[in-house]
């Protein structure tokens, strides 16, 4: 009978360790870096980015339910506003519930933010390619940078 109750509690303990595992796995972000140029008219992503076609920096491979934290590196006094996806006015249906954007602006509802990071989520439910933008408010100006995410389906359960 303790084989039997032992057995079980191992099989138990498995269980919860893989969906901890896919969980911890689902929740790690994808980080994007960003600095200001120096006449600060632009936001310029450095990191190095994922994507497998046209890889320029900041472009986002999402494989899964992903975060992304956007990060405003170096010594500067902007701070990031916003990200937004797609074409204003022109965003699908999938996107906007994708990234919990709204529909005519593309503007992106957060998961957290402050000055220097935005943290969103994108749930990756079909495979598409989407522009971002992020924006970044410099002394009463506003900058951006366009990279853009792959998206490539495996997000749906």
């Amino acid at each position: 009978m303790q084989t039997y109750q032992f057995k079980r509690l191992l099989q138990t303990a498995a269980v919860f360790f893989a969906l901890g595992m896919i969980s911890a796995a689902q929740a790690a972000a994808t980080v994007v870096n960003l600095d200001v140029n120096e006449s600060q008219t632009k936001l310029v992503p450095t990191t190095q980015g994922t994507c497998i076609n046209a890889n320029a920096p900041g472009c986002v491979r999402a494989s899964g339910q992903v975060q992304i934290n956007f990060n405003l590196t170096g010594n500067t006094s902007c701070s990031l506003d916003h990200v937004a996806v797609g074409d204003p006015g022109n965003i699908s249906d999938v996107a906007a519930s994708d990234f919990n954007a709204d529909k005519e602006t593309g503007h992106v509802t957060p998961v957290s933010q402050s000055d220097r990071h935005i943290l969103i989520r994108d749930n990756n439910t079909q495979a598409y390619d989407i522009a971002y933008t992020i924006y970044a408010n410099c002394g009463g100006n506003q900058i951006d940078s366009d990279p853009r995410v792959e998206n490539d389906g495996t997000g749906h359960p």
